[in-house]
């Protein structure tokens, strides 16, 4: 027996050391893994972007969390993610079947690993092992309940510490099964609605991130609170969780009533703006400066929208949302400097070296780069609009929507876009501007055809296939008759119209 137990000490040690060393190597060197970077809080954003483009998100997801946890590796930054890519409902279950896949690991790798050695290297007879077995035994699932119920406590350290126990694996899987749900729920609303905060910096967001800590914090006391009223957690562990639960779902019911609340601004309130001030290609921009109270206001609703609700919403609602903010802003920019005069200094001196006209919106200092519309809760320019945001979503139609509020520019219509009839009223304007020998015009000379058309697809060709070819394309799609022929006939030439940079206005 004497020659036995050194060597039983020596496996000890060793089991203890592999132990450590399983979590120290493990914790720095899952940063060493592809997922090492994304598990930080300046990688977040990038690994939140590339989860919600893969069709294989929540495995992976799960996958990572688990074996992270598993690893002693902090989930709060994957908690993060969970709600952010997955939303407050599938992310509650994701990251609660991560967590426990990870928790019950831990859990086992400590028992296999650390618990034995720790016992021999105290002492099998220690009184104080034994004491504290006893404890365990009695008081061990209730305890490991309570301190569940707590989301403040360490999570990791409970797995770990749980396994050098002598709690029996059921007591520890059914505690952790039942005592991380809520929890988990608050964790996830309150990474949601943090991550909005941070990214949005608006009001709702952040009364939601106060919803979320103030629940944390209501959790934190129910197990005392219960306590004080003689309430024994093991025979209302039920109730804990379904009160707790429930809490968290109000309080997200309510943050769902707040995204309600931020719907998309009715655009046929921007038709009211423009129906009586357009006339054909023109704009009364004298009439719309005497009264601009309607497009103030349907700019405070453009300004007011979150941009969650704008980035959630349908292909042909964000399109016609930005459209329509374009042309908004673009009227706010004119009637602001309205009569336009021509500028002085050296910004002056590049206008008159360009040959712009004297009431070109080009007269206003960076009237294309200048932030100076707020739209979805962030200050823009035109160009972040429509080269930013516009333009990436693969239209090339919308050249011919977007009024820069000059004669050459495609005609603003009295009308706003509507994503139900997006569609068609995106093919109307191409129709409409092939009608219009000032923007498309085709000639035939023998057997050789020209097509004029506006600048601007010059200057935006590679909207339109990156080449000539590309642009008579787009247009044979929408033409007939000879027209067709000859757009689709190779030996076509391109040649674009000069543009002219006169302010719209109507005609005094």
């Amino acid at each position: 027996m004497a020659e036995i137990e050194p060597r039983g000490r020596t496996g000890a040690w060793l089991k203890l050391g592999a132990f450590v060393l399983l979590i120290v190597g493990g914790f720095f060197g899952i940063k060493g893994t592809p997922a090492g970077p994304y598990l930080t809080l300046e990688g977040i954003g990038d690994g939140i972007e590339w989860l919600r483009g893969n069709p294989w998100a929540a495995p992976i997801f799960v996958g990572i969390y688990a074996t992270a946890t598993a690893l002693a590796v902090p989930g709060t930054i994957l908690t993060l993610a969970g709600g952010a890519v997955f939303g407050f409902w599938w992310g509650t279950l994701y990251n609660f079947i991560a967590a426990n896949i990870g928790a019950n690991a831990a859990f086992l790798v400590a028992r296999s690993l650390g618990g034995d050695a720790v016992r021999r290297l105290i002492g099998k007879d220690s009184k104080v092992l034994n004491k504290l077995d006893g404890i365990v035994e009695q008081h061990g699932f209730r305890g490991l309940l309570t301190l569940r119920l707590i989301p403040l406590a360490p999570f990791n350290a409970l797995n770990f510490g749980s396994g050098l126990m002598a709690l029996k694996w059921r007591s520890y899987a059914i505690a952790t099964l039942i005592g991380i749900l809520p929890g988990t729920a608050i964790y996830t609303f309150f990474a949601d609605a943090l991550l909005q905060g941070s990214q949005e910096a608006s009001r709702d967001a952040w009364l939601n991130v106060l919803l979320a800590g103030l629940l944390l914090v209501l959790l934190s006391f129910l197990p005392a609170i219960l306590k004080k009223m003689n309430v024994r957690l093991p025979g209302m562990s039920t109730i804990v969780v379904f009160l707790s639960t429930a809490v968290v779902t109000m309080g997200f019911a309510g943050g769902l009533r707040t995204a309600s609340a931020q719907q998309l601004p009715d655009h046929s309130e921007f038709t009211g703006v423009l129906a009586p001030v357009v006339f054909g290609a023109q704009v009364d921009y004298a009439k719309l400066a005497a009264d601009d109270a309607g497009l103030r206001a349907y700019l405070d609703r453009l300004a007011a929208t979150d941009i969650s609700a704008v980035t959630s919403a349908s292909r042909d609602e964000q399109l016609a949302f930005w459209i329509n903010a374009y042309n908004a802003c673009m009227l706010k920019r004119v009637i602001e400097h309205y009569p336009i005069k021509r500028a002085g200094g050296f910004h002056g001196l590049k206008n008159r070296a360009a040959g712009r006209p004297e009431n070109s919106v080009w007269q206003i200092e960076d009237v294309f780069t200048g932030d100076h519309c707020v739209v979805a809760g962030e200050e823009r320019s035109q160009d972040e609009i429509e080269h930013e945001i516009i333009r990436p979503m693969g239209d090339a139609r919308i050249h011919l929507a977007v009024n820069c509020a000059a004669w050459s520019c495609p005609p603003l219509i009295g009308r706003a876009d509507l994503p139900e009839t997006l569609d068609e009223q995106l093919d109307e304007r191409v129709r409409a501007f092939m009608m219009d020998p000032a923007h498309f015009d085709v000639t035939t000379e023998g057997d050789r055809s020209t097509v004029r058309v506006n600048k601007v697809l010059d200057w935006f060709k590679e909207d339109f296939g990156g080449n000539n070819d590309g642009i008579r394309a787009f247009f044979a799609g929408f033409a007939d008759g000879h027209y067709r022929e000859a757009l689709l006939d190779p030996e076509t030439r391109v040649e674009f119209h000069e543009y002219d940079w006169t302010l719209n206005d109507i005609a005094r």
